[in-house]
């Protein structure tokens, strides 16, 4: 773990769920941490939950990162980045038929094109850049969240498992075209885990649901940071997918 000492980690989707436990254990192990959400103050709060860093002050920046606007801006980050964690994400539980198109064009600009603009900045800025290479040098890395509904699709998920499957698309493309200048991509697909996304979920799907996986339970947000950790320390991890979905996938 002493690889991401000192480094800087950027985070869209930090201030809440899945991205604030990344960014709190990787935080525990002395990584420096920026956080986009749409919330200032929301960002800010989460910034007081991290541990603090012993290389410096831990960032909040507000901002949608569907939007090209964000990424317009020139000066909204000026730092190399060692780590980008897209985790920003937003769902809709509805039949295609009865989605708007402007719920439609949100789930996918989030999710999926967020990503790729997030990239996108971080590259053309050179903010995202290898070391010469050398034995025991820290390789960057991104690390995408996906979704078991990506791979296994779902009633009244299309827009979602579009855009999560694009994600895996994506995740595969960049780890063969960044691969070969020092950065690693990676992803992580969650199964059903606590987070605000599932606490509103109609209390029989939900016991459906927990019949469904093998291990009984849905999974906890700190297990999924745990994978983006192997994923960010693992410097042989390139188009490396992890599933974690309790067993689901195998039903």
């Amino acid at each position: 773990m002493f690889l991401i000492v000192g480094r800087h980690a950027l985070i869209t989707g930090g201030s809440r769920g899945i991205g604030l436990s990344i960014a709190r254990l990787f935080a525990a192990h002395s990584c420096r941490i920026t956080v986009i959400s749409r919330n200032q103050d929301i960002g800010r709060g989460a910034l007081d939950t991290l541990p603090k860093s012993p290389d410096g002050i831990h960032r909040s920046i507000a901002g949608d990162i569907s939007s090209s606007e964000i990424w317009a801006e020139p000066n909204m980050l000026d730092e190399k980045v060692d780590i980008l964690v897209n985790a920003a994400g937003v769902t809709l539980i509805r039949l295609l038929v009865r989605s708007s198109i402007e719920d439609v064009q949100k789930v996918v600009q989030t999710n999926l094109t967020g990503s790729m603009l997030a990239v996108r900045y971080l590259l053309k800025k050179k903010l995202l850049r290898a070391e010469p290479r050398t034995q025991g040098n820290f390789s960057p890395v991104v690390i995408n969240l996906a979704s078991l509904l990506a791979v296994q699709g779902g009633r009244g998920s299309v827009a979602y498992s579009a855009s999560k499957a694009g994600v895996l698309g994506l995740t595969r493309a960049l780890a063969a075209e960044l691969g070969p200048t020092g950065i690693r991509v990676n992803a992580i697909v969650p199964g059903y885990i606590e987070t605000d996304m599932t606490a509103g979920m109609d209390p029989e799907v939900r016991r459906q649901m927990l019949q469904r996986i093998p291990l009984g339970r849905f999974g906890q947000a700190d297990e999924i940071a745990d994978a983006a950790l192997f994923l960010a320390t693992n410097q042989y991890a390139n188009n490396c997918v992890i599933n974690l979905d309790g067993g689901l996938s195998a039903t």
